[in-house]
């Protein structure tokens, strides 16, 4: 029996835009990590390509054969470096609630 890929290994990102990538080496991560099907913070797999997430957004991790023909699969943004320090995670919050917050 053959064994099941990794999700890392068939999933790729849908952007707002439509457009799909590859995924990151911390998306791989992610993705590829176990959690309790009750865990609110595991990732969301949509079904089909055009499924909104709870935002009502288009963005979210697919299966690549969900991918409609003509829509290319880019590679994945390089990495940036990530400002981990109280204050750096302190204003990233910061924009999301800036962003999202207010509706």
């Amino acid at each position: 029996m053959k064994p099941m890929p990794k999700p890392s290994e068939t999933l790729v990102y849908i952007d707002n835009d439509g457009s799909a990538r590859e995924l990151t080496a911390d998306e791989k991560k992610y993705v590829d990590t176990e959690f309790s099907p009750f865990d609110g913070a595991r990732p969301y797999i949509k079904r089909h390509y055009l499924d909104r997430n709870a935002w009502g957004e288009l963005r979210g991790f697919v299966t690549k054969n969900e991918v409609p023909d003509g829509v290319p699969v880019n590679p994945a943004p390089p990495a940036s470096p990530q400002n981990k320090t109280p204050r750096g995670i302190a204003d990233s919050i910061l924009d999301l609630v800036r962003k999202h917050g207010q509706d």
